[in-house]
């Protein structure tokens, strides 16, 4: 009996230990693509030019627009709420709601669609659909061949692309089908014509020919894609939020300088962790910026080809899901410097009304 006391005294005091020491601060373990830059392989110049898919590309719904002119998608939704510069040398077109789009258009042209909308068409699928029954429909393959004029591309897709972020091809169309795993279910789908796939190589990439060159952007115009990507992720994040009933969130302008100052030192001072050498933990930069919390969580991602790979990576990480899907926080900060990515959520304290 008194082993019995003995073992609940120490339960109890293991619960308070948990309760008290609590501070509400989630800083996860960075998260860092799997598909690093600059890695693509070279199997050989010439080859014999396989033939392509067979599958007919979809009759109906938002992919249609890939491939035609930019004057024809503002014929079908009407001017974008804004533009973004991507580094990838084209426009993002943002259309906000109604359903929340985002279209690419490079020279005219719209190269790629994606919504996490669940009022989008996204026919042959449906946002919010069971991965279930994606995966009884659809033909899943790990390796998907890309022609492009004289040249060959190969990608592979890792044991998790797989699961959560398959590539399917259909005529002269890819299809990238992100699934949430813990969910079991389709949060979002890219259309993307075969020469942008290229470009992004969002999946391990063997070509033989040459390889499709990305200019690097000025630093002035680097400076408007992180500004972009920034606003891309607030978009996207309250997107998922919306989907999961978790309520959206308001930008904060403070906080989103204290997200933006550690992705701009982790690049700057070669590091990647959730810690800075300089001001320390989230809890010690929320409290030098002056900005007072009941809770907080940061997510950190490396390397992501996008702001839709980026929070899809965040999304498929239990402990980073639960920061971007957390239903007590209220407000955001993201930050973007070139290949780093930082998004600190939180709830705010309230503050006392003025009489």
């Amino acid at each position: 009996m008194k082993r019995l006391w003995k073992v609940l005294v120490l339960l109890i005091i293991a619960l308070l230990a948990v309760y008290f020491w609590d501070d509400g601060f989630k800083e996860n373990e960075p998260l860092e693509s799997p598909v690093q830059p600059g890695t693509a392989i070279s199997g050989g110049q010439s080859f014999e030019q396989q033939g392509v898919s067979n599958a007919k590309r979809p009759e109906k719904g938002i992919s249609t627009v890939v491939g035609r002119s930019s004057d024809e998608l503002v014929k079908l939704y009407g001017e974008p709420d804004r533009k973004d510069l991507s580094v990838f040398d084209f426009e993002w077109w943002i259309y906000s709601a109604n359903p929340m789009i985002m279209a690419g258009v490079r020279d005219g042209k719209v190269n790629q669609i994606f919504s996490a909308d669940r009022e989008a068409d996204v026919y042959p699928y449906e946002n919010g659909q069971s991965s279930e029954d994606i995966y009884r429909s659809t033909i899943i393959e790990s390796e998907v061949e890309v022609v492009v004029g004289e040249n060959q591309y190969t990608f592979v897709l890792n044991g998790d692309d797989v699961k959560n972020k398959m590539l399917i091809q259909s005529e002269g169309l890819f299809t990238q089908l992100y699934i949430d795993e813990e969910g079991q279910e389709l949060e979002g789908v890219r259309f993307i014509d075969p020469m942008t796939l290229v470009m992004q190589q969002p999946y391990d990439l063997f070509y033989k020919g040459e390889l499709v060159e990305v200019k690097k952007p000025s630093s002035e115009d680097q400076m408007a894609v992180d500004r972009a990507l920034e606003r891309q992720i607030l978009d996207i994040t309250n997107i998922y939020r919306k989907n999961h009933d978790v309520g959206i969130l308001k930008r904060d302008y403070q906080l989103q300088v204290v997200a933006r100052e550690h992705s701009k030192e982790m690049a700057l001072q070669n590091y990647f962790s959730q810690d800075s050498p300089t001001s320390g933990s989230l809890a010690n930069r929320l409290k030098l910026a002056g900005i007072d919390v009941k809770k907080a969580g940061e997510n950190i991602a490396l390397n992501y080809t996008d702001a839709i790979d980026a929070v899809h990576g965040w999304l498929n990480s239990p402990a980073h899901q639960e920061v971007l899907l957390d239903k007590n926080f209220t407000h955001i900060g993201t930050g973007v410097y070139g290949n780093y990515y930082t998004q600190n959520l939180v709830q705010e304290v309230e503050k006392p009304v003025k009489p």
